[in-house]
């Protein structure tokens, strides 16, 4: 059974890249444009699946974009769901996360770019397996 991803990029090409890569690993994956996009689509899966299940096995998200950035729609997401499995892909680093740490917790982490496709396939696939095992 594949993962359900959500990815928010205001990159276009980084979204078609992660679209191709995880649907060839049989991956779901929604893509939103920006932070306030990926917030709605988080809310919709979120009531429709009407579960106490995140209704995503991780959200991806880049830091800098349009409308809301990647520390805002963690915590915002972090409000509805407080073990939601965050990835921050960004090339600013760890110092990104320094003045959010009082509200981010262990489910949230950074992969900085350049990294390849696969390995962040890789990385989420195992993330998955872990979090299965416990």
């Amino acid at each position: 059974m594949g993962l359900h991803i959500l990815a928010a990029d205001d990159n276009e090409f980084a979204g078609l890249q992660y679209k191709k890569v995880f649907e060839k690993h049989q991956h779901d994956i929604t893509i939103a444009k920006d932070g306030e996009a990926c917030v709605e689509a988080y809310k919709k899966k979120l009531y429709e699946n009407r579960s106490d299940v995140d209704p995503f096995n991780v959200v991806l998200l880049d830091f800098v974009m349009p409308k809301k950035n990647g520390v805002r729609v963690a915590k915002e997401i972090l409000e509805l769901r407080p073990h939601q499995k965050i990835i921050f892909v960004s090339a600013f680093g760890n110092g990104i996360l320094d003045d959010a740490s009082v509200f981010l917790k262990d489910d949230v982490e950074i992969i900085q770019k350049p990294f390849s496709l696969e390995f962040l396939v890789n990385k989420i696939e195992s993330i998955h397996a872990l979090r299965n095992i416990r």
